[in-house]
């Protein structure tokens, strides 16, 4: 949008009041709204302590987009989760007080009478977000209680790939139900948008609500409303900008035994030399891969058994291909092996990760560097092979801190569902065997592996001034606790779900349960 602060701001919070008022809620007890799509750093709000159960719509302290969508959710007697940036007062003699506030990364939800019942402030900031951005000592833990007797945790974007607050909701509070609001930067091979949020869900077997912002042209698209080990209800995402609204009934957790997914009727596998394929869709490149163990496969092969071995970490692979068709007016992927372990890597850049991986990934070229690249458009992209079975095995480090994952992607940017692969664990003294079998044929596959996230311990300085850089080398980095006497001290338990719609822009969820 062209125009003022406060014009963008409105039509956001217009956009938004017509989507929580339209007929498309009617049914509905759960709306989430993804990162970052509300107002601006020039249009900043407080926000009620959740203890204080305030309804914004009633109480006029508040700036007006955020009584506004009060008064709608309390109109319409949804459950509404929104993020915003928002505004605490503090003392301006104090560090990282900015003119007499501080600024956090906020996630605030309303229940049916619009009153604020949780809070969240953003843990784990991205890019330049520790430019403007607060954040507490210590990440809060954001739950709440619904009417329909569903518990909900809830976090921001990047704060998915950390322990804490993310794991901490599922291993310490025994949370099965998460909400996510996101504004996601999507990355080749393993950190596509979907593909993270199925694989995380699966992973930790919990349903998640994952809302993600719209705009492909900066890598921000896709989202899904998501069953645990039960795969996706439903997800999208777009290589234009797009507003939609996803809708599903979710099982509550202890319903899912006797829960019947809707029946899909899957068209009869046809091998085709050209199949749809994203290219207008920005996307970061997984740096990473350049110092993973990996192996180039022939361009024409049909079978392989082969192990990759990063140090001690060994994957082994048992891959088959079958012939389509040749084309000279075609180009092809190439296909790599790929194994790694180790704290050497980092999230896109921005913060240290340790990670293991046995993957499948493909290649533009024959060199390692065209790994994690599509072709562009102008290339004419052809299926001369389809995967016939791909079996992975590796042994997995045991551990607490840790989140093992199937990770698969095609070329439309959606991974897998989960009926097209087997994932088998066999647990040991030390290690836990992991095995994932493709199970269906595949035809356009750009990654399919394991990815597990061990959650290092290192904690970023993220571009602090150089003085402060300077003092603290050698020390480990604690951020300030920022935490403020206002209209809100940070803190974030309450109750309260049932059903999530979700768009590029939200969720929706409906549980009658």
């Amino acid at each position: 949008m062209q125009g003022s602060p406060k014009a963008k701001v409105k039509d956001n919070m217009e956009r938004m009041k017509s989507i929580i008022e339209s007929d498309a809620t009617q049914n509905l007890d759960i709306l989430v709204f993804p990162e970052y799509v509300l107002n601006n750093m020039d249009m900043l709000t407080y926000v009620p302590d959740p203890n204080d159960k305030i309804a914004p719509c009633e109480l006029a302290n508040y700036d007006w987009f955020l009584t506004e969508l009060s008064c709608a959710a309390r109109s319409r007697k949804l459950y509404v989760v929104l993020n915003l940036v928002e505004k605490v007062k503090c003392n301006s003699m104090q560090a990282n007080c900015n003119n007499g506030v501080e600024i956090y990364n906020t996630n605030v939800v309303l229940d049916r009478q619009g009153r604020v019942i949780s809070r969240y402030r953003k843990s784990h900031l991205y890019r330049y977000e520790w430019r403007s951005t607060n954040v507490l000592a210590e990440p809060e833990l954001a739950t709440f209680t619904t009417d329909f007797g569903v518990t909900f945790g809830h976090f921001i974007c990047f704060d998915m790939l950390f322990y804490n607050p993310a794991k901490v909701l599922i291993d310490r509070l025994n949370i099965t139900d998460i909400i996510y609001p996101t504004y996601w930067f999507s990355e080749l091979p393993f950190l596509t948008a979907v593909q993270l949020q199925e694989g995380w869900a699966f992973a930790n077997n919990v349903n998640l609500l994952a809302a993600d912002a719209s705009y492909p042209q900066g890598q921000n698209t896709g989202s899904g409303i998501y069953a645990g080990r039960l795969g996706r209800l439903t997800a999208t995402i777009h290589e234009e900008p797009t507003l939609k609204l996803l809708t599903a009934k979710v099982p509550k957790r202890n319903a899912r035994n006797s829960y019947q997914l809707p029946t899909v009727v899957k068209p009869l596998f046809t091998p085709q030399l050209e199949t749809p394929r994203f290219t207008k869709m920005s996307l970061l490149r997984d740096y990473n891969v350049d110092i993973f163990a990996t192996k180039l496969l022939a361009e024409n092969f049909t079978n392989t058994k082969e192990s990759v071995c990063h140090n001690n970490f060994c994957c082994h692979f048992e891959v088959e291909r079958k012939f389509i068709q040749d084309s000279a007016q075609h180009e092809a992927y190439r296909y790599r092996l790929a194994a790694f372990s180790g704290n050497e890597t980092t999230f896109q850049r921005i913060d240290n990760s340790n990670q293991s991986v046995c993957a499948l990934i493909t290649c533009t070229g024959s060199e390692l560097y065209t790994c994690g690249h599509i072709f562009p458009e102008n290339v004419v992209v052809g299926n001369k092979y389809y995967f016939n079975r791909i079996n992975i095995t590796g042994n997995f480090a045991k551990s607490n801190r840790r989140a093992i994952m199937p990770s698969t992607v095609n070329a439309v940017m959606m991974p897998l569902s989960v009926d097209n692969y087997e994932w088998l664990e066999v647990e040991g003294n030390n290690t836990i065997r992991i095995e994932m079998v493709l199970t269906s044929p595949q035809q356009d596959l750009l990654t399919f592996g394991i990815w597990a996230n061990y959650y290092n311990y290192v904690q970023n300085t993220h571009n602090l001034d150089e003085p402060v850089m300077t003092a603290m080398s050698g020390m480990t980095y604690k951020p300030q606790n920022t935490t403020s006497l206002t209209n809100g001290v940070a803190s974030t338990f309450l109750s309260g779900v049932n059903f999530v719609f979700l768009l590029p822009i939200i969720v929706a969820l409906l549980l009658k349960y």
